[in-house]
């Protein structure tokens, strides 16, 4: 062949790819913008829309450790038990020895513990199984069991008049189940707040101190509060509701013996400051809050001027009420707090100094006597009866440390597995839940995201100017493949939203180093949806089914037509229901400098309140009662009450 003739060959077969490439495009922006009725649309591809559940990084098998979470101490102080919830275990572990004895398989992932006076019984919430059951120690096998609230994490053991009762905390259905123990029955559930995560019962057993892990604000421009719920036990009936004022994630609450307190260990949290203050130390800080059986309460720092110590979650004190045990599951710190310097300040302090004093940094001074380096992750305490013994889950370290209260010196460790050191999501979940990369480790990012989820809270980040723009929280579970990331859709990847972007909004340091940003969006590709195992495989109920006609519907109930940039599921398509795209729907605030917002994934968005880009709707039925402009935001206008609570009812299945 001439060379001419190659050269004329090669570029024909050049214009011919290039034409078809063009058509190709041409061809698939015509589609999706016939498809979505959207004629403002450029470049799309086939992912916005065709995407399969299976091909998630979530939905693949993924390795399980043996991460620690309850512990407890046999009356003795010779056995201490162990939940293991990532591999549905409790194992049961000789003090003296540091080794494991026995091990119990247990499903639902099992994660609180609480144990009977005598040590007979061993009690075990089931978070995935929505049960406690009861485990007979000498034969150390599942004895009775009962259904509870959803997602049950945290369980107190005590003794009423009216007999032994027992308290869980329900995150998910925001109750408490109140227990009786002989029989083995439900005998109460009352509300508490927004996720309930922890509980402890005073020695007389007459009150029952429950604490939320979230908060909620009256409005998303007001202080938000998590709730304090006292409860009587005997009975099951509530007592009193008490705010922790602008605060959140109260995951350990425990009872001071000789005092009339409860100590819960929070986040101090100021999301409605700019994110500039973070250099001040403004945004988040550490506290422990004294509360009496009043409800009265005193939020007291557990941070220093120049150092932070994040996401404090784990409490113990000792048997003669002398001592607190604070693990900052952020800073793999345990802080010691000596209670009767405590009480001495609390004594002389007037009305406003008691009320400033979570302001003044400086204090911890006065009742924090040492801080104890662990392992990573200390997310959960117990101490020996006698008080000389603390152990301290590690939690992304799957072993448990053992100190010496009188040296406060590590004593030895009872080893679970390896840490998970070969293995990405768990490298990414240390980087996670690590305060090591944010200034003076103030928060990280669990701080905002608990368990990758959300913290109910609207934030004013000063990129997008000061007062201007706020932005709700959004859920990282289930975020694989939802690219672009934050509400106005700047950021393409996780890459650039965890490196550079968090930098400089949020961590006012250097960018998480490479291979640790690599390991930590690993880890955030692995966060399921809330419950989707569960969701997937049940059957809808006639009203969920109504519901999901009314989503996917193309004309009302008159039959007149739904224009298809208006109907539901053109935005929120499955499966991830999203489509990647921005949107106006008719909520452009009076400080916002856009109209246009980022839609949503709607996988677990019955667990995200709130809604809209700046989360002023409450719940999922103002986003179409209070929030609604000119059916903007799907048609919804023809819907009467019933067919509205069957639409929601619909998206919580999601």
């Amino acid at each position: 062949m001439r060379m001419s003739s190659f050269v004329v060959l090669m570029l024909g077969g050049a214009l011919a790819l290039g034409g078809l490439a063009w058509g190709g495009h041409a061809w698939s922006v015509a589609h999706v913008r016939r498809w979505s009725g959207r004629q403002d649309l450029g470049y799309v591809n086939c992912n916005h829309c065709h995407l399969s559940i299976e091909t998630m990084p979530w939905a693949k098998r993924r390795p399980h450790h043996p991460a620690p979470a309850g512990l407890a101490v046999s009356p003795d102080g010779k056995k201490v038990y162990i939940a293991l919830d990532d591999v549905n275990e409790v194992l049961e572990a000789d003090v003296i020895s540091r080794q494991v004895s026995r091990k119990l398989k247990l499903l639902g992932a099992p994660f609180g513990l609480a144990m009977d006076c005598k040590g007979e019984r061993l009690y075990v919430t089931c978070r995935d199984g929505d049960r406690v059951v009861a485990v007979d120690t000498k034969e150390f096998k599942e004895v009775e069991s009962i259904e509870v609230g959803a997602a049950p994490v945290a369980i107190a053991f005590c003794t009423t008049k009216a007999g032994d009762r027992l308290v869980v905390a329900n995150s998910i259905s925001d109750n408490i189940s109140v227990l009786t123990v002989a029989p083995f029955k439900e005998l109460a559930r009352p509300l508490a707040g927004r996720e309930p995560y922890s509980v402890a019962v005073a020695q007389d057993g007459l009150v029952a101190f429950v604490a939320s892990r979230l908060a909620v604000p009256e409005t998303y421009l007001t202080v938000p509060d998590s709730e304090l719920t006292l409860l009587d036990p005997a009975r099951g009936r509530i007592l009193l509701r008490k705010p922790f004022e602008s605060a959140h994630l109260a995951e350990g609450t425990a009872t001071v013996p000789g005092r009339p307190w409860s100590l819960t260990p929070l986040v101090k949290v100021r999301n409605l400051v700019p994110i500039t203050q973070v250099a001040n130390g403004w945004v988040m800080s550490s506290g422990l809050a004294v509360s009496d059986h009043q409800g009265n309460i005193v939020q007291m720092p557990l941070d220093e001027a120049q150092d932070y110590f994040a996401d404090p979650s784990a409490i113990a004190v000792d048997a003669v009420g002398q001592r607190a045990y604070v693990g900052s599951g952020g800073s793999d710190t345990v802080s010691v707090v000596d209670l009767d310097r405590l009480a001495d300040w609390l004594a002389k302090a007037d009305a406003d100094t008691k009320r400033e004093a979570i302001e003044d940094l400086s204090l911890s001074a006065e009742y924090v006597v040492a801080r104890i380096p662990t392992g990573r992750n200390p997310r959960h305490l117990a101490l020996s009866p006698d008080g000389r013994t603390l152990f301290i889950a590690e939690r992304l370290d799957d072993a448990v440390l053992v100190v010496d209260t009188a040296t406060l010196k590590p004593a030895g460790r009872i080893v679970l597995g390896d840490g998970g050191r070969s293995d990405p999501i768990r490298r990414g979940e240390r980087v996670f839940t690590r305060a090591a990369h944010t200034f003076q480790r103030q928060f990280s990012c669990r701080s905002c995201h608990p368990d990758g989820h959300v913290d109910g809270l609207s934030y004013d980040f000063d990129g997008d100017g000061i007062g201007d723009n706020l932005l709700d929280n959004r859920s990282l579970q289930g975020v694989a493949n939802t690219a672009p990331f934050k509400w106005n859709g700047k950021n393409p990847s996780l890459e650039i939203q965890c490196g550079p972007r968090f930098a400089r909004v949020l961590m006012r340091t250097e960018p998480i180093p490479a291979a640790e940003l690599k390991d930590l969006t690993v880890f955030l590709n692995s966060l399921p949806p809330p419950r989707w195992e569960r969701k997937r495989h049940q059957p809808l109920t006639p009203l969920q089914e109504r519901g999901r006609k009314l989503f996917f519907a193309t004309v009302t109930s008159e039959g007149k037509p739904i224009p298809r940039e208006r109907q539901c599921h053109t935005c929120h398509r499955p499966p991830l229901f999203t489509n990647r795209l921005p949107s106006a729907i008719g909520t452009r605030g009076p400080r916002d400098t856009t109209d246009m917002f980022d839609t949503p994934h709607l996988l677990g968005v019955a667990q995200t309140a709130p809604y809209l880009h700046d989360g002023r709707a409450k719940s999922l039925e103002e986003l179409w009662t209070t929030y609604q402009t000119n059916d903007l935001h799907g048609v919804s206008s023809y819907m009467n009450k019933h067919q509205l609570n069957e639409l929601v009812e619909y998206l919580k299945t999601l």
